[in-house]
């Protein structure tokens, strides 16, 4: 009996420690986004091992999907691709990320359809309440200018930044942080949402299900509002429009969805084109941003002419980035013309390090995993066509695409939309 008093205990405390990484983790990043690597593969584990100890065949994790194959297919070209990128080691290690990440959703997802509906329960609703707590941290840090930040950087010297940029020095001590220093933290933020409110759906108590509801929208709402991102300020609008249009049109909303990020990769060249000849760099009704992003498409849109076949590498366009002070400004541009560190849009990015080729598979990537989402519980699907429209929104106007932290926080939201998504499985609700 004592052995079995010791196992049931050791399995209690594993239970609470699950629940806890749950809750913790969307805090944790909320915070600290750059810690989404550690993150992933722990929620991954922390998934699939119950599974693995109930069935004991690791292979059975592992079955692939259409999806899967699809971005393994990227993933094979990166590695290809990176034997004539302009800086293989950077090409190598977007491939192995990738792949890495692949690898942990599928292993991940496939166990989320095996586990104990019960604790699979607790830990979306472990999710959701440190999604709340997550969004409540950000929403602080903006409205106090980075209280807790600047006391953190001051307490701990080796965390302040090198240069100036983003903050204001006084006596050695951080003073002031811009605001656009929190803009991953909105990111993180946004792509919480509609994992979220699914979570939320399976509470049974309809006044309470609708009070939740609303306190979590608004947690999340304000701080992107008030925010300088406004990436995620067109992600919060454009996917509260697709969640409308897919409640009542699912399966066409989700094909559009597929149609039109294909049409993105087509669209994306002539339309920077087109808004340069417009003189839009020029307009002073235009954020500096936006105008600075409109010379940075049109000058790179012009290099993918040089390289339109194979590219010039994944995570490459920082090796042939022309220093600042040698490129051309013309009189009134706000940037010089000249590439950024990174395209600032996934599907121009894509052209230009990946080619031809590359677009085609990753147009194909990405449909693959849209479509999909019509394979999910009918409540579930409007949620992950519009947690689908944050990813297109913040992907399409924000930071390069093999930036680590960002590669991993997609695959948290796909492993959270999925969880969510297993919590209303055949319309039952949770009476939490």
């Amino acid at each position: 009996m004592s052995d079995v008093a010791t196992l049931n205990n050791v399995r209690s405390h594993t239970r609470r420690g699950t629940l806890a990484l749950f809750f913790l983790t969307p805090v944790v990043i909320s915070a600290v986004p750059r810690l989404t690597w550690l993150f992933l593969p722990l929620i991954a584990l922390a998934l699939s091992v119950p599974v693995l100890r109930r069935r004991g065949e690791w292979r059975q994790l592992f079955q692939p999907n259409a999806a899967f194959i699809a971005v393994l297919l990227v993933a094979i070209y990166i590695f290809l691709n990176a034997t004539w990128a302009a800086d293989q080691g950077a090409a190598f290690g977007a491939a192995a990320l990738l792949l890495g990440l692949a690898l942990f959703t599928l292993a991940a997802s496939t166990a989320i359809a095996e586990s104990d509906e019960l604790q699979l329960r607790r830990a979306a609703l472990a999710f959701t309440a440190g999604a709340f707590f997550g969004a409540l941290f950000v929403l602080f840090e903006l409205l106090t200018k980075g209280l807790i930040t600047r006391a953190v950087m001051n307490a701990i010297p080796l965390l302040q930044p090198d240069s100036a940029k983003h903050v204001r020095f006084s006596n050695g001590e951080v003073t002031k942080i811009k605001y656009s220093v929190f803009n991953r933290n909105v990111a993180i933020v946004m792509f919480n949402l509609w994992p979220g409110l699914l979570v939320l759906r399976t509470i049974e108590d309809g006044t309470r299900r609708a009070f939740l509801t609303g306190l979590f929208l608004l947690a999340v709402a304000v701080p992107v509002i008030i925010s300088t991102h406004d990436s995620s300020q067109v992600a919060l609008i454009g996917s509260c429009l697709v969640f409308i249009l897919a409640w009542t049109w699912r399966r066409p909303v989700i094909r559009a969805l597929a149609v039109l990020w294909c049409a993105a990769f087509v669209l994306v060249l002539p339309v920077n084109f087109l808004a340069y000849k417009a003189d839009l760099h020029l307009a002073p009704w235009l954020p500096t941003s936006a105008r600075a992003r409109v010379i940075i498409w049109e000058y790179t849109s012009e290099r993918v002419l040089d390289h339109p076949w194979l590219g010039i590498g994944a995570d490459s366009t920082p090796a042939l980035k022309t220093p600042r002070g040698v490129a051309e400004q013309p009189k009134g541009y706000v940037w010089p013309r000249m590439t950024g560190w990174h395209a600032h849009s996934l599907f121009l990015q894509t052209w230009y390090e990946l080619g031809v080729a590359g677009v085609i598979l990753m147009a194909f990537a990405g449909a693959a995993v849209v479509l999909r989402i019509s394979l999910l519980p009918f409540e579930a699907q409007p949620f992950a066509a519009a947690t689908f429209a944050v990813f297109v929104a913040i992907a399409a106007f924000a930071w390069g695409m093999w930036q680590p932290w960002l590669m991993c926080a997609v695959g948290l939201v796909l492993l959270y939309i999925r969880m969510a998504a297993g919590t209303v499985q055949g319309g039952t609700r949770n009476p939490a």
